[in-house]
């Protein structure tokens, strides 16, 4: 019992608390409108962007929200990505700023600890989501294009597959994830087909079609697809798929329109950054993070 007691009191030492997460994180911050959103497992916090601000924020789980990049040229952020100490953005001015930069798309990399700015990457045709491999390279979608975009270590950006179902007369190829068997997956916002993506090489996966699939995030339960109906012929809901059938294991209506999911150590946390009011031409101060 004294061993157990002993290990329970390092825990809270280092944690700061015994228990899980809640259920619902309720946050509030000035017009933010999250659109994407990432676990930072070193300081154990959500890292959401912002369609208005084009800022990044941390937020606690008990819902304390803060800055950590601001005062940049992003006009909006939507995907983030944590990679080895550095924070990938992919950002774009599509109409919901506070500011304007007709025709800005690209990928900002900053430090994770300070969100200094380290470097930004012009991405072609509307950069909108970001995964990353093991070895630090950087895919990002290029929404309003047929493409998707590799960016190395070093910053050059390459075409790594273009296909032209990825591409359509609106909102194409959206959220991507970096499956640990050495493949990407992508989905089409519009159509809701999912897609294998290798270098060079698009294949369709075998699941049902998904319409409004805008984030993806793999989990140990499945392939989590998170859709809307922002503007598309979807609904608002979280699909679960396996990953070795690509069949639906759940689906689960959702109040909101979320747009994301982040994996935590205290289960997969579903965006609901209130873009439906921002898309009307209000905004308000209130999101949420739900598990």
């Amino acid at each position: 019992m004294r061993i157990a007691l002993a290990v329970l009191a390092a825990l809270l030492l280092v944690t700061g608390t015994a228990s899980a997460a809640p259920r619902s994180v309720v946050a509030s911050s000035p017009s933010l409108h999250p659109e994407g959103v990432q676990w930072d497992p070193s300081r154990g916090q959500f890292l959401v962007s912002s369609l208005r601000h084009g800022t990044v924020s941390l937020v606690s789980t008990t819902g304390r929200v803060r800055p950590l990049v601001s005062g940049t040229r992003m006009v909006s952020t939507f995907g983030v990505q944590v990679d080895r100490g550095r924070l990938l953005v992919a950002y774009g001015d599509i109409g919901l700023g506070e500011r304007s930069s007709p025709g800005q798309s690209g990928l900002g990399i900053f430090d994770l600890r300070t969100g200094r700015a380290v470097k930004f990457v012009h991405i072609p045709n509307g950069a909108n989501d970001v995964a990353v491999d093991p070895f630090g390279n950087a895919y990002v979608t290029g929404t309003l294009g047929d493409t998707i975009w590799k960016v190395d270590r070093a910053g050059t950006v390459t075409a790594f597959a273009q296909d032209s179902r990825l591409g359509g007369a609106a909102f194409g190829n959206n959220g991507i994830v970096w499956d640990p068997r050495g493949f990407l997956v992508t989905g089409h916002y519009t159509n809701g087909t999912l897609f294998k993506i290798t270098r060079g090489q698009v294949e369709e996966l075998p699941a049902p079609k998904l319409p409004g699939a805008d984030g993806l995030t793999l989990t140990p339960h499945g392939l989590v697809v998170v859709t809307n109906s922002l503007s598309a012929p979807g609904k608002n809901a979280v699909t679960v798929l396996d990953t070795r059938t690509w069949q639906v294991k759940s689906q689960r209506d959702w109040g909101t329109a979320p747009t994301t999911a982040a994996r935590t150590p205290y289960g997969t946390y579903v965006l609901s950054g209130r873009v439906d009011v921002l898309v009307k031409g209000e905004t308000t101060d209130e999101f949420s993070l739900d598990r």
